[in-house]
């Protein structure tokens, strides 16, 4: 009996032992990927002699197969005082789908010109790293990364990853300063849209395809896309993991996570994918050298407007003289400028109200059930977003008709011309960016009207930023309250919240506070430029939208970064910032006097 407890007990230790080495094998995994990307950053970069440079892509070439012999070591040991050897365990899955593009990396370098090239390693070694830094929730420090730190950890990481890819030689048909990639990277990341260059001339295909890859991660968000795939290959996450990303994506239940982003993701590739069908429907084929380049045309646009990124290939523009008159094609982007802005939890309460209704209508009709009538389909959230929605959409294409009419709008003969444009007018602004008209020859009117569009934004949880329509309509609401004399909002027959209310004013405030400091640094910066122009590019910086009065080229490298630092802070939030750096107070044990402050 003491021989069986001895072995039983040299058998636990052994699994714990294992255990331990194991989750060193990660570290070491996480180590060499990045060491692998910080020499790709200083190989693009920085300027240095041809011996050294030479000397780093032989430490580049060796770095997968380093990489490849950990994850060999680490299956060895997942397997080792097992039964039975599971090679296809879903928990080994990511490790042996990355082990095997190395392996086919190492197989076929020097047998395709593709693969031999230096940046496809680059590459290669870049994204390994960004996924091997998301999957793994130990690497952020455990219990003291908080949901806000993540989601603003996740996009700086993709930001250098984007910045190192831009760089390469390949990408682009002219050597670009780092800034100019830092700046160009951010501004896809974030989904804004500005441009220091020209996005048609300066990348090539590649380089294109690499700022669409950018744009379709940062409008998800890079949490969204990698734990979809980590819950899909684990089987499962940890709770703390669940909460996490649930507060990040604003999933109602933890247990309903995986649904949710499966809805997400599914909603997203859906509508573009129709959007390229009817953008390629639209265009003018005779545009286009092949129907090759019609179709990438469609692919990169669709997913642009959806994402709300602004960004397009041609040389003006959707003010180009093919498409400055497609009125079709131009309703098609606002369909998907308008999809991508009303935001996650918008659709999925839709999805569910449709599908109960569906489901309800079918028993009725097929089966004699009862059919179940529900007076509230919809929460209060998404009657607010499609409400205000409806209604900023609304006013906006009426102004801008009445102050565009014998300006911009004159060069189009028809007045089903004029209406679309006046609608494109109102749905650009809202964080999308596409412009069909010379921002610089607007009206004083319309330029106003566009600063109160961008600053207000596309609605929460979407691809979309500004204040967003939700913070708009409650301040405005209490406003109105306050006026009346009430001591509480009341919207749709329910009563809002205290904490959304004090949200709103808080990101209102903030708002105007990082966008007043943009403002004052560039203005400090560049003296000789005119401060309608400055004010105009900070509004569009912070709001992600990326229209330009043409002024972001001429600036300055100061000036950049701090339309770097705008764009930063409005795609994730300076709220979710102090959400990061300051410790929440749940309860309290006391409670002073309340005293009343003189206000007005």
């Amino acid at each position: 009996m003491k021989l069986k407890h001895y072995l039983v007990d040299f058998w636990d230790k052994l699994i714990l032992i294992r255990e331990k080495v194991v989750k060193r094998m990660d570290w070491a995994i996480f180590g060499a990927l990045l060491l692998g990307f910080a020499l790709v950053i200083y190989q693009i970069a920085f300027p240095k002699e041809l011996a050294v440079e030479n000397w780093v892509d032989t430490i580049l070439i060796d770095i997968p197969i380093a990489v490849m012999f950990l994850y060999f070591i680490k299956w060895i040991l997942q397997n080792f005082i097992r039964k039975r050897i599971k090679l296809l365990d879903r928990t080994h899955l990511p490790d042996l789908i990355f082990a095997g593009i190395l392996y086919l990396f190492l197989y076929l370098k020097g047998n395709f010109e593709l693969i031999n090239q230096n940046w496809f390693l680059y590459i290669l070694l870049s994204i390994f790293f960004v996924v091997r830094l998301m999957r793994e929730g130990a690497i952020f420090g455990g219990k003291g990364m908080t949901p806000s730190v993540l989601f603003v950890v996740s996009f700086v990481m993709l930001i250098l990853v984007g910045t190192a890819i831009l760089l390469i030689p390949d990408v682009s048909s002219q050597k670009i300063s780092f800034i100019d990639a830092l700046f160009t990277a951010t501004s896809a990341v974030c989904v804004t849209g500005l441009t220091v260059v020209d996005t048609s001339t300066t990348f090539t295909a590649i380089g294109q395809d690499m700022l669409l890859i950018l744009i379709q991660i940062g409008g998800l968000g890079l949490m969204t896309f990698t734990n979809f795939f980590a819950i899909l290959f684990k089987g499962g996450m940890s709770f703390r993991n669940h909460l996490i990303l649930s507060d990040i994506i604003q999933a109602d239940k933890p247990n309903s996570l995986f649904s949710t982003l499966l809805k997400i993701v599914s909603y997203t590739f859906v509508i573009e994918l129709i959007g390229v069908f009817f953008i390629h429907l639209t265009s003018n084929e005779t545009f286009f050298t092949s129907s090759y380049d019609s179709w990438m045309f469609s692919v990169f646009h669709s997913i642009s407007a959806f994402c709300n990124a602004g960004f397009s290939t041609l040389p003006d523009g959707l003010f180009n003289g093919g498409f400055r008159f497609n009125y079709p094609f131009q309703l098609v982007i606002c369909v998907l400028v308008i999809l991508g802005g009303i935001g996650f939890p918008v659709v999925i309460d839709l999805y569910d109200t449709f599908k109960k209704l569906l489901r309800s209508l079918i028993g009725w009709l097929f089966f004699k059930k009862r059919f179940i009538f529900m007076a509230r389909n919809l929460n209060v959230h998404s009657r607010l977003v499609l409400t205000s929605t409806g209604i900023l959409l609304a006013i906006g294409t009426v102004l801008y008709f009445i102050t565009e009419y014998n300006n911009s709008l004159q060069p189009h003969p028809t007045m089903f011309g004029k209406l679309v444009q006046s609608f494109f007018g109102s749905v650009t602004p809202r964080t999308a960016g596409f412009n069909t008209v010379d921002m610089g020859g607007l009206m004083q009117g319309t330029i106003l009207i566009y600063l109160l569009l961008m600053w207000i934004g596309a609605s929460p949880s979407s691809t979309g930023g500004g204040i967003k329509t939700t913070t708009f309509t409650i301040a405005i609401s209490n406003i109105v309250a306050l006026a009346k004399g009430k001591d509480r909002v009341d919207l749709f027959k329910r009563e809002i919240s205290g904490s959304s209310i004090h949200r709103a004013f808080a990101v209102i405030f903030l708002s105007l506070l990082i966008i007043g400091m943009a403002v004052f640094l560039i203005s400090t910066f560049e003296p000789q430029q005119e401060l309608t122009k400055i004010a105009f590019e900070c509004f569009s910086a912070y709001s992600t939208v990326g229209l330009s009065m043409n002024l972001t080229p001429q600036l300055g490298t100061a000036s950049k970064l701090v339309l770097i630092v705008t764009m930063f802070l409005g795609r994730v939030g300076m709220f979710t910032l102090l959400f990061g750096v300051f410790k929440k107070i749940h309860s309290s044990s006391h409670q002073y006097p309340k005293e009343n402050v003189l206000i007005i």
